[in-house]
C-alpha cells in the first residue's frame, strides 16, 4: 500500500510539474471596467480616472468592484498619431473587500480621429497578487465628463 502511495504521489507531480502557465497574474484577473475621467492630467498632475469593473478574479467567474486609475501621458497626439502612457499608478477594490494595486508600466494613446482615443496599458501588479495586466479600451472625450472603457486581460 505504501508503494502504490508513492508511485502515486510521483505521477501527481510529474502531471502537475508539465502543465503549462495560463495566467500572466496570480490570481487571473479579467473583465470589463466602464467609467469616467475625473480630472484631465493638466489639472490635476496626472489624468484620474474611476470605474466599475466585472469580471473573473481568481476561481470568481462573477467579481465586480471598483477601479481607480491615475496615469502619466504624453500631450495628447494629432488625429492617427500616437502618445506614450509614461506611468501611473491603479487600484481594484472588489466587493468582497480584496484589494490590488499596481503600477501602470507603460502603453499608448492612439487618436482615433473621432474625438476617441484607443487606449493601451501595462500594468503591474504590486499588491495582493503577482504579475502583469494589459488594459485595452477606449477614451471618448465626445461627452462631458470623458468616458472610458475596455477590457483588462492577461
Amino acid at each position: 500500500m505504501k508503494q502504490r502511495l508513492s508511485w502515486l504521489a510521483i505521477a501527481v507531480v510529474v502531471i502537475l510539474g508539465t502543465m503549462p502557465v495560463q495566467a500572466s497574474s496570480i490570481p487571473r484577473i479579467r473583465g470589463a471596467v466602464a467609467g469616467i475621467e475625473l480630472c484631465p492630467q493638466s489639472i490635476c498632475g496626472a489624468a484620474v480616472f474611476v470605474g466599475l469593473f466585472r469580471g473573473q478574479v481568481g476561481v470568481n467567474p462573477l467579481a465586480l468592484g471598483t477601479m481607480a486609475v491615475a496615469v502619466n501621458h504624453d500631450p495628447l497626439p494629432d488625429v492617427e498619431d500616437a502618445a506614450a502612457i509614461t506611468g501611473g499608478f491603479w487600484q481594484l477594490h472588489l466587493l468582497n473587500g480584496r484589494r490590488f494595486v499596481g503600477a501602470v508600466t507603460g502603453g499608448t494613446l492612439f487618436n482615433n480621429g473621432d474625438n476617441t482615443y484607443h487606449v493601451s496599458v501595462e500594468m503591474l501588479l504590486t499588491s495582493g497578487g503577482t504579475g502583469t495586466l494589459s488594459f485595452e479600451g477606449t477614451l471618448s472625450h465626445n461627452s462631458f465628463p470623458p468616458t472610458i472603457s475596455g477590457t483588462i486581460s492577461q
